[in-house]
């Protein structure tokens, strides 16, 4: 099924709109790997138990989870744009609507 984009908000907006998202998504999932690198280290040095350090490493992949599924959509039609992520190449169309979400 194909999603109607928002015809109310201009393709340079979009494409502002997609930076600042894939910006934040990549902020937020270095900071995630910093979380879980640390959690890791406290439990190697013994400082934390195995208890605390899988509540803190489930506690950050819940997070995650949550800001994919909220942040990672189309600015134009709020579709989830999937994996589109991986990869050094960001996508350049929303699977959704087609838009243009990059240059």
């Amino acid at each position: 099924m194909t999603r109607q984009p928002n015809k109310n908000i201009s393709t340079e907006k979009i494409i502002e709109e997609f930076a600042i998202r894939r910006a934040s998504i990549t902020k937020l999932a270095i900071f995630a790997g910093i979380i879980s690198g640390a959690a890791m280290l406290l439990l190697y040095v013994g400082v934390a138990s195995n208890v605390v350090t899988a509540i803190l490493l489930a506690a950050v992949f819940i997070a995650a989870a949550f800001i994919n599924i909220k942040l990672w959509r189309c600015p134009a039609c709020n579709g989830h744009l999937g994996k589109l992520y991986l990869g050094l190449k960001g996508p350049k169309f929303c699977p959704a609507c087609g838009i243009k979400l990059s240059t």
